[in-house]
């Protein structure tokens, strides 16, 4: 059982951040097996780029989902 759950965490390290669409006014993220907080950090990190900050405009979690965020 301890090897189950050690097995689990160490593939929970090594999925990639979330895949960012967008440009200087902001983006989409897909929202796929992920959580807030790496949706946040690919928002902050994409809008960072053009100097600016990320504000969440959308958060739809389920499977297929999305998130949009505006860079300001």
């Amino acid at each position: 059982m301890r090897l189950i759950f050690l097995a689990a965490l160490l593939l929970a390290g090594c999925a990639s951040a979330p895949k960012v669409h967008g440009n200087d006014r902001g983006g989409m993220i897909d929202w796929f097996a992920t959580n807030e907080r790496a949706v946040f950090d690919a928002a902050t990190k994409h809008c960072a780029q053009y100097r600016k900050q990320p504000r969440i405009t959308q958060m739809q979690k389920e499977a297929g989902g999305s998130v949009l965020f505006e860079c300001s």
